[in-house]
């Protein structure tokens, strides 16, 4: 049987212990990351809302055309960007939460993958219409 002057002593305090479970600064960063998404996504989702509801009568040629203009464009790209990047890391935290061991290393990776393939096949989408040679 041991007595407590057996035991080790440990001379750190609870926030020196709390350190040794993990990088509570990448909590912070991550919160920091998906309130900055959120802000810029808000703005550009207003305008995307707009304009498809501006464009809503508009043929196929208006919207391609619409689509090409060099603003309309970046927007359209900033949006899908920030849009599948705020998903990807409200994702992670969902799993953060709830998945444990080997399913939550599958899960951030079918999260990372999906999301960048969404992600990547969206830009190019917006890309392939605003470097369409313009049709008579």
């Amino acid at each position: 049987m041991t007595t407590p002057s057996d035991r080790p002593t440990i001379l750190r305090s609870n926030l020196g212990r709390m350190r040794q479970l993990g990088a509570g600064h990448h909590i912070v960063e991550h919160w920091k990351a998906e309130r900055l998404t959120a802000i810029g996504s808000a703005p550009l989702s207003i305008w995307f809302i707009i304009q498809m509801l501006r464009l809503g009568d508009a043929d196929h040629k208006n919207v391609v055309q619409w689509a090409g203009k060099p603003v309309n464009t970046v927007l359209l790209l900033s949006l899908m960007i920030l849009t599948f990047h705020h998903m990807q890391m409200g994702l992670q935290v969902i799993t953060s939460d709830y998945a444990r061991g080997k399913n939550k290393t599958i899960l951030d990776l079918v999260i990372k993958g999906g999301t960048f393939f969404l992600g990547l096949l969206s830009v190019i989408s917006i890309l392939k219409i605003a470097l369409a040679p313009a049709k008579k």
